[in-house]
C-alpha cells in the first residue's frame, strides 16, 4: 500500500493529500482525520505547502524586527509551542522537511503535488475539475471525493475519516 516507509536509520511515515486546486477540501479533511489517528495512538505532524507564500509574523513584533534587522533565522519560544522563521533561498526537499517534524508516527504533507509522496487525493465537485488526478497518476494511492468514480484504488467519501484513518493504519502496519 504505502510503499515507502523507511528513509535511512530513521523508520518514517509519510503520506499526502493532494489535489487539482485549492479549496477541495484537503485542510478541512485532515483537519477530521487528525483525532481519529490520535484517537488511535499516533502522534502526527502536519507540514502544509503554501504556495502563495505566508507571513507567520506581524510587522512591529520583535521577530519580524530581528529578521528585518537582517537575522536569518529568528526561533520563538512560548509555553507549549515553538515556531521558526528562516530565510531561505529555495524550497527544502520533503526529506529535509520531514527531519523538522520531529518525533512523531506519521507526516501528514499537503500539497507538495509534484514532489509528494504516498498521495492520496482529495476531489470536491465544482472546485477539482471534471475528473481526479487519480486517472492519470499512477502514484496515487486512494481517493477521497464527494462523487463516486470508477477507479482502480480505494475510495473514500469525503466525509470519511475513519475509513481514511483506518486505511493509513492498515497500511503502517505493513512497515
Amino acid at each position: 500500500m504505502i510503499p515507502d516507509c523507511g528513509m535511512g536509520d530513521k523508520k518514517v511515515r509519510i503520506i499526502s493529500f493532494v489535489s487539482r486546486s485549492s479549496n477541495s477540501g484537503k485542510t478541512t479533511f485532515i483537519e477530521k482525520l487528525l483525532p481519529v489517528l490520535k484517537a488511535h495512538g499516533l502522534r502526527v505532524a502536519v507540514i502544509k505547502h503554501a504556495s502563495k507564500g505566508f507571513e507567520l509574523d506581524h510587522p512591529g513584533k520583535d521577530s519580524w524586527r530581528f529578521q528585518q534587522a537582517g537575522a536569518e533565522s529568528v526561533v520563538l519560544v512560548g509555553p507549549g509551542k515553538i515556531a521558526l522563521m528562516k530565510s531561505i533561498d529555495a524550497e527544502p526537499s520533503l526529506a529535509e522537511l520531514d527531519g523538522m517534524a520531529g518525533d512523531v508516527d506519521l507526516v501528514i504533507f499537503e500539497g507538495f503535488k509534484q514532489n509528494a509522496q504516498n498521495k492520496i487525493e482529495v476531489f470536491r465537485a465544482g472546485v477539482s475539475g471534471s475528473r481526479p488526478l487519480c486517472m492519470d497518476d499512477p502514484a496515487c494511492l486512494a481517493l477521497i471525493s464527494d462523487q463516486p468514480f470508477d477507479v482502480s484504488i480505494p475510495r473514500f467519501d469525503i466525509d470519511d475519516a475513519e475509513g481514511v484513518a483506518e486505511y493509513i493504519l492498515a497500511a503502517l502496519q505493513k512497515c
